[in-house]
């Protein structure tokens, strides 16, 4: 781990999964201290804590994360979210994570992502100038020390399958030169000269995107008229247009539509040819359920019965309703 970058004054923050060898930490926290000098400061935060750390809003200049190894720790977006919150303005990130260098069919694995994808996870939590330094391969012994550290038995089978798959990334970002919130006030008005201008000249522009660079020679196309018309191929007959075979302008799901509510307009001049007609309802069943007792009443009828809900009758005989459905609803 070299600290040839970090100058005189800075802060630094190391992150590092609470099994780090306390002797390798003690070597390096000393070594990193002698880069920054006595006006610096080196702190140490375990990385399975350090979302909820106390950690004070722009106090780090640098912050090294997970570099101590053998790691299986997994950067999360609220880590990545609480990293660019302690940063400086400008402040860097250099962190290392274990990644697959290949696609595991078939495996259940802790881990998912590739390097490409911890790079657009740093992009999307604010990072700028995002760069995969190396991804180095994992050998067979760390390898092994992962699956101790994961709490598998049966490391010599894990080591045999996924050997050469795993990889190391080391990932350097930066916070950009603004705090997040700062404002930069635009005196428009005490400008007697009202130059626009000169005003805008004094913010930077360092950060913001090229708005022309997003656009290719495609874009720039002015679309022509007949782009913008609907296409209308269809036939010509007689003085009218219809829908072809193979209609794509919509021309045949309009003509549906014409048809469908024609289709539902009575005429109510064809009800005035029908007359009241008494039809006389012979109960003898036409077919008899598979239990056979249709006249028995509901309790002796089968599930399927066509006559459920209707009293019991002998056959040949016409339904005759007795009691107070015999009486007319209305006395005069």
């Amino acid at each position: 781990m070299s600290f040839d970058s970090l100058s005189k004054g800075e802060n630094v923050l190391f992150v590092a999964p609470a099994t780090v060898d306390q002797s390798t930490f003690i070597k390096v926290k000393s070594s990193a201290q002698q880069q920054v000098g006595i006006e610096g400061q080196t702190a140490f935060e375990v990385f399975d804590r350090v979302a909820e750390a106390p950690l004070n809003k722009s106090s780090f200049n640098v912050i090294y994360s997970n570099l101590f190894p053998p790691s299986v720790s997994i950067h999360t977006s609220s880590i990545f979210s609480r990293y660019l919150n302690t940063l400086t303005a400008g402040g860097r990130l250099v962190l290392e994570e274990v990644v697959l260098l290949v696609d595991l069919a078939n495996t259940v694995c802790p881990i998912t992502r590739r390097s490409s994808d911890l790079q657009s996870l740093l992009k999307l939590a604010g990072f700028v100038d995002v760069t995969v330094k190396d991804v180095t391969p994992v050998n067979d012994a760390t390898l092994a020390a992962y699956f101790s550290l994961w709490g598998t038995t049966r490391i010599e089978q894990g080591v045999s399958r996924l050997s050469g798959k795993f990889g190391i990334a080391h990932i350097e970002a930066k916070k950009p030169t603004y705090e997040i919130g700062q404002k930069i006030s635009l005196n428009f008005g005490k400008n007697k000269n009202n130059n626009k201008r000169a005003v805008w000249a004094n913010v930077s522009t360092d950060d913001l995107e090229d708005e022309d660079a997003l656009l290719d020679e495609s874009d720039k196309v002015k679309p022509s008229k007949e782009s913008l018309t609907r296409p209308d191929d269809c036939e010509l007959t007689d003085g009218k247009r219809k829908a072809c075979k193979n209609c794509t302008c919509g021309r045949a799901e309009e003509e549906e539509g014409s048809m469908e509510q024609q289709d539902n307009v009575v005429s109510l001049d064809l009800m005035d040819d029908f007359e009241d007609e008494v039809v006389e309802v012979d109960p003898t069943p036409k077919k008899t359920g598979g239990c056979g007792s249709c006249a028995l009443g509901d309790a002796f009828r089968c599930s399927t019965c066509p006559y459920l809900g209707m009293p019991a009758f002998n056959t040949g005989e016409k339904i005759a309703l007795g009691g107070m459905f015999a009486q007319d609803d209305i006395e005069f």
